[in-house]
């Protein structure tokens, strides 16, 4: 472990930003006393913030170890400041006892919190129901749909009576794959002054909806992922007011662009759910400072080089953020939310949708955190992303603010 002091710092605490201070990290927690042979770092005023939580993680081992590993993703973690994460792999869904085990002895030997979600199908295909019981007994956080959710009405309805059992909360990706049939951008105007097929929004609300409707009818527990307009957040918040237990997350990059951003072509822009309009965006944003969304996801999907250099509806969609997440959006999150609201949406709130434990910054407690210099803009180049992997929509892009480094499990990152 390393021993760190960090001068001229100033750390998050008790909800808000403290003044200028030094502070002394020692076996992975914040201690009192002075410190020999420590790493000594001048932060200048940067902030110590509590480390983040990322939702959305798949870093597509073992199948796809070509585009991505585990030491990748882990790597990515560090360099963006994120403690722990809630893990579904799609390329190999976790839907037995065997592959459950397999992936807690790589993560318990990773220095990282990790919540994992089970799948609820075989191979999330919705035909066949997982070995939920088994699945809940060896320690998932949860069940999720592997963002496919391709199930009839009956089936959905097993899946979460089932599940119900296990009182664990389901996680559902909402898109009606025969609504979005062959789309790949919003459907609007953008969409039809580039010739594009589009993805509508009724593809999203009808399939929150049913979800929400089958969970009140069965009482279960359900979060939906990266909602993205605010048809949805109406239904969401309906199904508040009549008891259900529901949280939901946007995702980062629906947070940063709307669909005018598609005039250039970027595929690192083809992501599903798709990025929609600039109404849709402003929907968004109010919901997070109406506490209707509970968290920002991160989404953290590698893509291959080769499968983004291509003409755009010939992409694979999705998009890496681990490491630039924080600062591509802290200035306007606080700028919109305040501070408190902004450490809520990336590491408290999330954590605790993932059932794991949040961590906060206390003397002699342990100090997971971020470094972060808020008005240090910082171009993102490959050099600051792990892996081979460059598939962010930001690849070239300047940030408004940067990360120094972080201090996760008593190791320093430089970044």
């Amino acid at each position: 472990m390393n021993k760190l002091i960090i001068k001229n710092v100033r750390p998050f605490v008790d909800g808000a930003l403290q003044p200028k201070t030094t502070m002394h990290l020692a076996d992975g927690r914040w201690v009192d006393e002075p410190l020999e042979d420590a790493i000594e770092i001048e932060a200048e005023g940067a902030y110590a913030l509590p480390a983040l939580f990322a939702l959305g993680l798949d870093f597509q081992e073992p199948l796809r170890d070509d585009i991505y590993t585990f030491q990748n993703g882990f790597s990515a973690m560090r360099r963006g400041g994120f403690y722990g994460g809630l893990y579904e792999s799609k390329a190999n869904p976790i839907d037995n006892v065997q592959k459950l085990s397999a992936i807690q002895q790589i993560f318990s030997k990773s220095g990282f919190t990790f919540s994992i979600l089970g799948a609820f199908s075989k191979r999330n295909e919705c035909e066949q129901l997982s070995e939920m019981l088994d699945l809940n007994s060896y320690g998932v956080s949860g069940f999720g749909d592997g963002d496919h959710l391709n199930a009839t009405t009956r089936f959905l309805r097993l899946a979460m009576e089932y599940g119900s059992m296990t009182s664990k909360r389901f996680f559902f990706l909402p898109l009606d794959f025969s609504l979005r049939h062959t789309g790949v951008v919003h459907e609007g105007d953008v969409a039809d002054v580039l010739g594009m097929r589009g993805i509508p929004r009724v593809a999203e609300t009808i399939v929150v909806h049913s979800i929400l409707e089958m969970a009140l009818f069965l009482k279960v527990p359900i979060h939906l992922k990266q909602i993205t307009c605010a048809e949805s957040l109406s239904l969401i918040e309906r199904a508040r007011a009549r008891g259900l237990d529901v949280t939901c997350d946007v995702g980062l990059y629906h947070l940063l662009f709307d669909d005018t951003c598609l005039f250039d072509l970027d595929s690192h822009f083809y992501l599903i759910p798709p990025i929609r309009s600039p109404k849709d965006k402003e929907a968004l944003w109010d919901g997070l400072k109406k506490g209707s969304i509970q968290a920002i996801s991160c989404n953290h999907t590698p893509i291959l080089r080769q499968e983004k250099e291509v003409n755009f509806e010939d992409a694979v969609p999705g998009a890496i953020s681990l490491e630039v997440a924080l600062p591509a959006i802290w200035s306007a999150l606080v700028n919109g939310v305040g501070e408190k609201r902004a450490i809520d949406l990336f590491s408290e709130n999330p954590a605790k949708i993932a059932g794991a434990e949040p961590r906060r910054l206390q003397k002699g407690e342990v100090a997971d955190l971020v470094l972060l210099q808020p008005d240090k803009k910082q171009v993102v180049n490959p050099t600051l992303l792990a892996g081979a992997v460059r598939n962010t929509p930001l690849l070239n892009r300047e940030m408004p603010s940067s990360i120094i480094g972080s201090y996760i499990q008593g190791i320093w990152t430089k970044v």
